[in-house]
Parts: C-alpha cells; sequence; structure tokens
C-alpha cells in the first residue's frame, strides 16, 4: 500500500495504490494485481495518457523471475471529487508526477517481496544505441540465473554479467563496454580494471541492494531494470509447491 498526497492550487487529494505479487513477476502478463485510485475527478482520456507516461519505466521494468502468467492487471480509478481542470499542463504535470512516484514505489515493493529473495538487483544500461536495446540488455542481465546466483552468493561476479550481454544477441562492441558495481568500476575497453579493490568491492556485495551499471559507450539511449537474487528459499518454495 502507497499512498501520497497532492495539492494543486490549494486543492488537495490523495492518490492510493494497492499492489500484490511474489512471483512469476515479468512484464507482458505477469502474476501481478494493481490498483489505484486517485481521489479526484480525472477524465478517462487523462488516465489513459497517465498509464502512458509511467508503465514503461515501472512496471515494465521489473522481473523476479522472467516468468508469466495470465493475470497481469493494472487498473487506474478516478472518483468524481475534486473537480481539478487536468487539461491545464502545469496540473497535469502535478498528477503526473505524483502518479509516477506511487506507480514506482509499487513496482518495487513488488520486486522485494518476491519469493525467497534477499537482495534487489538494479540494472542500468546506459549510451546504448536504442532504448529497445537497452532494455533487452538490462533484462538479460536481470534475468540470468547465473548472474543471479552469483548476487545471493555475494560475488560480484563481472564474466557473468559480460555474458549475460552478449546472449542478448544485441550488435554492441565489447571493447567499450564500461560496467560497474555500485560505484566501482570493474571493466572498461575490453579488459578488467587494473584499480579494482576488492576489500571494497566485497563489502558493497553485502548490501541488501545491489546496482549494475553497463555503459555501452555506442548511443545516447539508457534503460533501467530491477530484479533479484535467486535463493534457496526460492527454489525450496516453487519446489514444494503442488497445484
Amino acid at each position: 500500500l502507497v499512498i501520497k498526497e497532492i495539492n494543486i492550487n490549494k486543492n488537495k487529494f490523495k492518490i492510493y495504490g494497492i499492489a500484490k505479487g511474489s512471483g512469476m513477476i515479468h512484464p507482458n502478463m505477469a502474476t501481478m494485481l494493481v490498483y489505484i485510485f486517485i481521489d479526484a475527478n480525472v477524465p478517462k482520456g487523462i488516465l489513459k495518457k497517465l498509464i502512458k507516461n509511467n508503465l514503461e519505466n515501472t512496471f515494465n521494468s521489473i522481473s523476479n523471475d522472467s516468468d508469466t502468467s495470465t493475470s497481469d492487471t493494472l487498473v487506474l480509478f478516478s472518483l468524481k471529487k475534486n473537480k481539478i481542470d487536468f487539461n491545464i499542463k502545469k496540473n497535469f504535470s502535478v498528477l503526473n508526477s505524483g502518479l509516477s512516484s506511487i506507480m514506482s514505489d509499487l513496482a518495487l515493493k513488488v520486486v522485494k517481496d518476491g519469493e525467497g529473495i534477499s537482495k534487489l538487483l538494479k540494472v542500468n544500461v546506459k549510451k546504448s544505441k536504442t532504448q529497445r536495446q537497452a532494455k533487452k540488455i538490462a533484462f538479460s542481465i536481470v534475468n540470468s540465473p547465473l548472474v543471479k546466483t552469483a548476487i545471493s552468493g555475494e560475488d560480484a561476479n563481472w564474466g557473468r554479467v559480460i555474458a549475460a550481454i552478449g546472449k542478448s544477441q544485441e550488435n554492441i562492441i565489447q571493447d567499450k563496454i564500461e560496467l560497474y558495481f555500485g560505484k566501482y568500476l570493474i571493466c572498461k575497453n575490453g579488459m578488467v580494471s587494473n584499480k579494482i579493490n576488492l576489500t571494497k568491492i566485497n563489502n558493497y556485495m553485502k548490501s541488501n541492494i545491489i546496482e549494475i551499471s553497463v555503459i555501452l559507450n555506442i548511443g545516447k539511449e539508457k534503460f533501467t531494470a530491477y530484479g533479484n537474487d535467486l535463493t534457496h528459499e526460492y527454489i525450496r518454495i516453487n519446489a514444494e509447491y503442488r497445484s
């Protein structure tokens, strides 16, 4: 549950968001239920625009285990209160920002509530040729079982990340890649950095949130995907599940 208060020209109202999801989470029909209520009168056309503006970088950027199901639902409701003109650009911008915050918070809560997870994984792919390319590579990394298990084992295994980039089959230039775990440079110009501080990196890998950044250096686009590690507990939960 996430609640945010919005203030437009001294008119105050709230946005309420509720989400459910723990496994089988991936864009395009995940096992996820999301309901968001705006306590203001928002026209149908603007509701559609709000979802379109904010879906790609929130619920379409998360994956727990790369599996999907048929109950994927996101519904945005408007209540007939606080008649504010959202066709005014400034008013729309305030509402859009508030909804973006709600959807981002809920999306990350879905990931954090994943079955048996111990760490949240954030993967940034930057300076790609297209956003589609960045998204494909980011999800290739986030969904890699070998990357997931390395994160679970607190191992900054850069080779597994590079392999995940490669298996995306995107046209990149290997020697231009820069790879970071957190703020620590691991690889550059096709080779391992000679400035690696293993003690600091190993300490960083104990964090609850692990951020991997891949700089492709072949364009100007970017995308961030969110996922999680793969643990013994995830295997236990799904191995014992009986349909």
